[in-house]
């Protein structure tokens, strides 16, 4: 299972622009070789895939937790439980992410991602934390706890960044006049600044694009909508090309159509799969927490037991990547939704099957269910 060398043989590859009929080498934590026939050494282990699908592995950069785990949990155990579970559903990269709370609680959260932060895990790697608020528009909050929401404050976001360097990879806020100086030094520190739980107006968002901001948090959800003479969030999304937009596809969240129109409006290339998956992902129907608030699952619907708003998802990336094949892209389209765009974005080695990319890949079965999952180059999930 450690997959220190490894072909992965007679694979139906997706590669960046084409299909391609034939053998994978890997060799440590790389893709080495990519050829037709490949002839194994007595030292390599053998695969053959019998045509099944070979992509890059999903990347999720919006997920709190599955499989009864949160990383606001603030353990290792639960990162490691969140870790091995999304490894069977095909992510190979991910952004443990933080929900508003308190100061406090958010610095031991963060400790906790940097202790694992591209440590070798049971299952996906965990390359930084995505911080969701705290500073956010209470008329926008969906389940983001009220009592801890705030406007932004410097020295507050350099004592986060200050947890572990280069940990924060991306900041989710409400854009304003005030916020300004702060997405400057967020950028600076090399965070990428979204846009969520905003009910900011159209001037305001692209104010913040010219400081730097770059990213949309759950597109048209939590976000001030378009009308003709109030463009909003959503507007600013849609008209800025800087922006990349994060879409929750569970077909819940967003309606397929919306998801086609954003995907039209953006370009293939600015739009990234995310699933805001909450402990619940994989598990029964019934009552679970989402930080401090209470969340009830039923038909695939998480949603706050005070109010019934939609609170994260249940959703999983390979069923997201499903989702689009079902919509009418391309497989190589579908690729670059939950894998290629988000790694371009992050300027991560992965994303692509290409020789000298690390070696995290998913093997898909004629059904596009998960058969194998490889990570770094070793062999985290399988059912072949």
């Amino acid at each position: 299972m450690k997959g220190e060398a490894m072909i992965l043989k007679n694979a139906k590859m997706v590669l960046f622009n084409r299909m391609f009929q034939g053998d994978l080498r890997i060799e440590g934590s790389s893709i080495t070789n990519i050829e037709e026939n490949l002839i194994p050494n007595t030292k390599e282990e053998v695969f053959d895939l019998q045509g099944k699908l070979l992509i890059p592995g999903f990347i999720d950069v919006h997920i709190h937790g599955a499989d009864g785990a949160d990383a606001m949990d603030g353990s290792v155990e639960s990162l490691q439980k969140i870790s091995k579970y999304l490894a069977t559903r095909g992510t190979t990269n991910f952004l443990a992410t933080t929900l508003t709370s308190s100061k406090e609680i958010l610095k031991k959260v963060l400790a906790c991602i940097g202790e694992v932060q591209n440590q070798e895990m049971d299952g996906a790697n965990i390359f930084g934390a995505h911080m969701e608020g705290p500073y956010f528009d209470v008329q926008y909050k969906g389940a983001q706890n009220e009592k801890y929401i705030k406007m932004a404050g410097m020295e507050e976001i350099k004592e986060y960044l200050s947890v572990k360097k280069g940990l924060v990879k991306l900041f989710a806020m409400s854009p304003n006049a005030n916020n300004l100086d702060v997405i400057r030094y967020l950028v600076k520190e090399g965070v990428i600044v979204s846009v969520g739980h905003s009910a900011s107006s159209f001037e305001e968002v692209m104010a913040a694009v010219e400081a730097g901001l770059s990213h949309a948090t759950h597109t048209f959800n939590g976000m001030k909508g378009f009308t003709h003479r109030d463009p909003g969030v959503v507007g600013a999304v849609l008209n800025s090309d800087e922006i990349t937009a994060e879409v929750i596809f569970d077909k819940i969240h967003v309606h397929p159509d919306a998801v086609r129109v954003l995907i039209k409006t953006k370009g293939v290339e600015r739009v990234v799969c995310i699933t805001d998956s909450m402990s619940a992902t994989g598990l029964p129907c019934g009552r679970y927490k989402l930080g401090e608030l209470d969340v009830d699952v039923v038909d695939n619907q998480a949603r706050l037991s005070s109010n019934g708003a939609l609170a994260g998802s249940v959703l999983t990336m390979d069923k997201a990547f499903r989702h689009l094949l079902e919509l009418g892209y391309s497989l190589i389209d579908a690729v670059k939704l939950t894998s290629t765009n988000v790694a371009k974005e992050f300027n991560l080695n992965t994303g692509m099957i290409r020789a000298g990319k690390d070696a995290d890949l998913v093997v898909l079965d004629e059904k596009n269910e998960v058969a194998m999952t490889v990570v770094k180059g070793k062999i985290k999930y399988t059912n072949l």
